[in-house]
């Protein structure tokens, strides 16, 4: 009788860790598709061309030359304002601002808002997962900076493992109060110092 207990606790732990690892190979297709769709919806292709650059690409194939080309405007750091009753925007307005400061002042870089410290850090072996406000890459996708905004001057313990984590991997880590975003400046200096 103990032999047959034994035997269905072996097999309800081994179907247990089936549906634990394809629930998170479930979670890791469907955080990989939401990061191709925010792609997709800004105009950027993966590998870090923009959809803009068509246009340039269509006129060099016409035999027209890239030299006299006029550079793409950087993105604005103004709120863009929402009609009523439109479904929420995916980033509130401090994100939001924050988002395109970024972009403004890193251009040859990718930024991913919403990103998770595991990806980030390239890291499996973290117990637990945490959620950064953003992400920057290079044009490779490679991590090389994270950035949280904060209310307070408080650091949580999640902070200082997220710092850690961040540093063992090689990859800068700032808070930013949401009342005193940097300027781009001031981004570009901290990213390359």
């Amino acid at each position: 009788m103990a032999w047959i207990f034994f035997f269905v606790s072996i097999l309800a732990i081994a179907w247990l860790g089936f549906l634990v690892r394809r629930r998170r190979r479930e979670h890791k297709e469907s955080e990989q598709a939401r990061e191709m769709a925010f792609l997709l919806a800004h105009g950027e292709l993966p590998g870090g061309a923009l959809a803009g650059d068509n246009v340039l690409k269509r006129q060099a194939s016409d035999g027209e030359s890239l030299q006299g080309a006029a550079p793409q405007p950087t993105p604005s750091v103004t709120p863009v304002a929402v009609p009523a009753g439109a479904r929420p925007a995916y980033l509130d307005v401090v994100r939001a601002t924050a988002y395109r400061r970024l972009r403004a002042a890193l251009p040859s870089h990718e930024v991913f808002p919403r990103a998770s410290l595991r990806r980030a850090a390239g890291l499996e072996s973290i117990e637990k997962d945490a959620l950064l406000d953003f992400v920057v890459c290079t044009s490779a996708l490679v991590p090389v900076a994270a950035v949280d905004l904060v209310r307070g001057e408080r650091a949580s313990p999640a902070d200082a493992i997220k710092r850690e984590t961040l540093e063992r991997a090689g990859v800068r880590y700032a808070r930013w109060r949401h009342d005193a975003l940097p300027d781009s400046e001031t981004i570009a200096t901290w990213l390359t110092n």
